[in-house]
């Protein structure tokens, strides 16, 4: 596992991106900034984190519900964070499989109809972050005057001047996307008439694999056919994410007094800046737990667009990412342990998957879980199946 290629790719990526956001930086100014700050305000951050994991786990149970109607929150929440930890240790976003498993040993649950449900969970998790990225800048524009003035020491009021047509354009296409999507996945048949008339333009092999995905998507997006359940999925992806950023800005202001150039404390629409834009980082190969990308990029949009001093920035974002992943990954390999799951069985849940997407030529994402599943390739049944025990 740990010679995969994908894993190999992964780590000098996040090497490089580690080293490239500490040029320049003072260690001993970072170590200075670090002894500065109130690390009593991670107890309300990490409060706020958890709400919105369990808002989260109540998403998922959204998902869920044309599938498994009797599963509970709290046994989604359980599995989410183990999905959780699992992405933090291990390559390739092996959580989103490992959740798929864990429920098609305990329900009974086909775990091509799982996956499905998570694919559905990141496309609202995207277009919850593009929505916070886009929202920030156009929220800077119409509103912050002050933000768009330009000149040396005004890093955004340079950007965004060159940029207030584009990025209205650009949000406006958004929403227009985001509406179509909703209208089409509300109904069963007009995806699935979407789907055949964009499938048939596909060569013979590759499309017989798109309708496998595309027919795990239909029966995945079984939650979103209602219009309350399409509501609710909406409301709490935007509700858990905002319980985020407020992690953020509790550990950024209170926690380190992070400022801007201005020399004011920063508004709250920095951070859903900057929680969209590390987030949307994830979709680059990098190695467990987004280390290096998460810095490198965090560190670039407070440096780079609000001149918060650099020492500063690196210390908000260390700190920052040590408390996303350390409680939850603890918490995780807690549950994990409850349920009767041993380290070597996520191990060899990855190594076989791995070994099968190799021979495929596949890419890594649940995507190809399950294309992967379908064919055989990972095992549906009892047959095969990794030794994880059920609770």
């Amino acid at each position: 596992m740990f010679k995969s290629r994908q894993f190999i790719i992964g780590i000098v990526i996040s090497l490089i991106f580690f080293v490239v956001a500490l040029l320049g930086v003072h260690l001993d100014q970072v170590w200075a900034a670090l002894g500065r700050a109130n690390y009593l305000w991670l107890v309300p951050a990490l409060i706020l984190y958890f709400i919105g994991v369990g808002v989260r786990a109540v998403r998922w149970r959204i998902l869920l519900r044309p599938i498994i109607p009797e599963i509970g929150v709290k046994e989604t929440f359980d599995v989410v964070v183990i999905g959780y930890m699992a992405n933090d240790i291990l390559p390739a976003r092996i959580g989103e499989l490992v959740r798929a498993y864990i429920l098609s040993l305990r329900k009974g649950v086909t775990k091509t109809a799982t996956l499905a449900t998570i694919v559905v969970e990141r496309i609202f998790d995207g277009i919850t972050m593009i929505g916070f990225a886009a929202g920030a800048v156009l929220y800077i524009i119409l509103t912050d005057r002050n933000a768009l003035i330009t000149g040396a020491d005004h890093k955004l009021g340079t950007f965004l001047s060159s940029l207030q047509v584009p990025a209205i354009i650009l949000t406006t296409i958004f929403l227009a996307l985001l509406v179509v999507f909703l209208v089409i996945a509300a109904s069963r048949s007009r995806t699935e008439a979407v789907i055949n008339g964009t499938l048939r333009f596909l060569p013979g092999r590759f499309r017989e694999r798109a309708e496998k995905i595309a027919h795990s998507f239909v029966d995945g997006l079984g939650s979103l056919r209602s219009g309350r359940s399409l509501g609710a999925v909406l409301l709490l992806s935007l509700v858990a994410w905002l319980f985020e950023t407020s992690m953020y800005f509790v550990i950024g202001n209170l926690g380190f007094d992070l400022r801007g150039a201005d020399g004011h404390p920063l508004p709250f629409y920095v951070y859903v800046l900057v929680c969209g834009v590390v987030n949307l980082s994830g979709l680059l190969p990098q190695a467990p737990g987004a280390l290096g990308v998460f810095e490198f990029v965090g560190q670039s949009v407070l440096v780079g667009a609000f001149g918060v001093e650099q020492s500063q920035s690196i210390s908000f974002v260390l700190v920052l990412h040590v408390a996303l992943l350390l409680p939850i990954t603890l918490l995780g390999i807690y549950y994990m342990t409850r349920q009767s799951i041993a380290y070597r069985d996520l191990i060899k849940l990855e190594e076989t998957r791995a070994s099968a997407s190799e021979q495929a030529h596949e890419l890594e994402g649940p995507l190809t879980d399950i294309e992967l599943v379908q064919e055989g390739k990972i095992p549906e049944g009892e047959q095969g199946r990794p030794t994880i025990a059920q609770r």
